[in-house]
């Protein structure tokens, strides 16, 4: 996982510059790379959305071992350049028949520390604190989980994902989550569903697996993939 997590810092870092001229324009872009991995808003799994019928949930899929490098991934755009201090609030809501471990699905924070350097700050879905459990139309219960701090004083965020890479060797290689929020003093999305995103972007699933999860973040595809 640590040669993972530190491949995704690498591409989300790579990608401030472009971020920048959208930040503002929230938007959440699943995808993911590798075997048997990949995440997508599926409709009729989830609570309901702030729009619509659909009842989407976002889908995160590793039906391989843990080891592998491969994972279901959601980049989150449009807080780049804010200060780390700022964060207030990361929470979704997980579907209980799916895996909550303390890796994945897990936030990553990209920070840039005063004189470049880099940091990752995670949080796990089981250091996220439990809240109430509701049935969604589906039946699938849902369970509240939230983090509300500490979160580091100094640095400027980079990059926000939500990360699936913990695989069906410890767990059922899938979940389902759902009205995910990131918030700060200043700001604060939810997304429901794939129509939530700011610019009016709709994704519901990607197409193209790495090579999408590539264009968006304004990298090379061969970065993606550790030799």
């Amino acid at each position: 996982m640590r040669r993972l997590v530190a491949l995704l810092a690498a591409v989300l870092v790579t990608a401030v510059s472009a971020a920048a001229a959208a930040a503002g324009t929230f938007t959440l872009h699943p995808s993911g790379f590798g075997e048997h991995s990949y995440s997508a808003w599926n409709a009729h799994q989830g609570l309901p959305d702030s729009t619509g019928n659909q009842d989407q949930a976002l889908y995160f899929q590793k039906m391989t071992t843990t080891a592998t490098n491969a994972a279901g991934v959601a980049v989150i755009k449009g807080f780049e350049g804010l200060p780390v201090s700022s964060l207030s609030r990361l929470e979704f809501w997980v579907g209980t028949d799916g895996h909550c471990g303390a890796g994945a699905p897990r936030f990553d924070v990209f920070v840039q520390l005063p004189g470049g350097m880099q940091q990752t700050v995670f949080i796990g879905c089981q250091e996220m604190t439990p809240g109430p459990t509701i049935p969604a139309p589906s039946g699938r219960p849902f369970q509240q989980r939230s983090y509300t701090g500490p979160f580091p004083q100094v640095g400027t965020i980079t990059g926000i994902a939500i990360v699936f890479d913990e695989g069906n060797d410890v767990g059922p290689g899938f979940v389902y989550l759902d009205d995910i929020t990131v918030a700060t003093t200043t700001v604060a999305h939810t997304w429901t569903s794939a129509s939530d995103n700011g610019n009016g972007e709709t994704i519901t699933q990607d197409p193209t697996g790495a090579d999408f999860l590539a264009t968006i973040m304004g990298v090379p595809l061969s970065m993606l993939f550790p030799t």
